[in-house]
């Protein structure tokens, strides 16, 4: 009696062994289709705008930024730019890596920013500009977004007023008009970085997150 299974012995009695291939087979498959599902998703876009998608995105990112995690700082960002501007994954990954570094260097720079950081940011947003397909000024958006990280620590005019009019004037630069949605939002999300900055370690985050919200939801009026 042949005691091995029967799928792996021909039927006639000179029959050479062969392997099972029907599971392996089905595990390529399998492999290959995950594979190109990955691929897929890699490259496809996200719709825009989602306002708590963007809001928990960029808690979480401020978050990361201040305990000095350049790599959680990545892979928020990278979720932040896939929610607010519908990027790919690898579009969002390659503005992620430069707003990152921006972020950083500012960080650990006491002045002298216009060289040190502004040239990270400039080549972000014209990414982000070609990317979206939008027609802003890159150069414009980037000094923009840089005059209100420079305001925030410059006594006087760290106000969340004046960071406020400033984040206005780059969404401004972003979405090509002058809306009063654009100057509420900036207030609101002035008030969540100010908030912030007076706590210092013991942040509500959950405050923080809820004053971004309100400001992308009313961005997104007239986006």
């Amino acid at each position: 009696m042949n005691l091995e299974h029967p799928a792996t012995v021909r039927a006639d009695t000179g029959g050479s062994h062969r392997p099972r291939r029907g599971p392996w087979l089905a595990l390529a498959a399998v492999l290959l289709l995950a594979a190109a599902v990955a691929a897929y998703l890699a490259f496809v876009r996200r719709p825009a705008f989602d306002p708590d998608a963007v809001a928990a995105a960029e808690t979480r990112m401020w978050k990361s930024y201040y305990s000095r995690d350049r790599l959680a700082l990545g892979m928020e960002l990278v979720r932040l730019l896939r929610s607010q501007f519908g990027l790919t994954a690898a579009e969002a990954r390659a503005v992620g890596g430069l707003l990152a570094g921006a972020a950083m260097k500012f960080k650990a720079a006491t002045g002298d920013y216009e060289s040190i950081v502004l040239p990270d940011l400039v080549a972000a947003y014209e990414k982000i500009r070609r990317f979206s397909g939008r027609g802003f000024d890159a150069k414009e958006a980037a000094r923009a977004e840089l005059a209100w990280w420079v305001d925030r620590r410059a006594p006087g005019r760290n106000t969340p007023e004046q960071i406020g009019e400033g984040m206005a004037k780059l969404y401004a630069v972003l979405y090509g008009q002058d809306a009063a949605a654009f100057h509420q939002a900036g207030r609101l999300r002035a008030q969540a970085t100010h908030l912030r900055d007076v706590a210092g370690a013991g942040t509500d985050w959950a405050a923080v997150e809820d004053l971004l919200r309100q400001s992308y939801e009313s961005l997104a009026k007239d986006l």
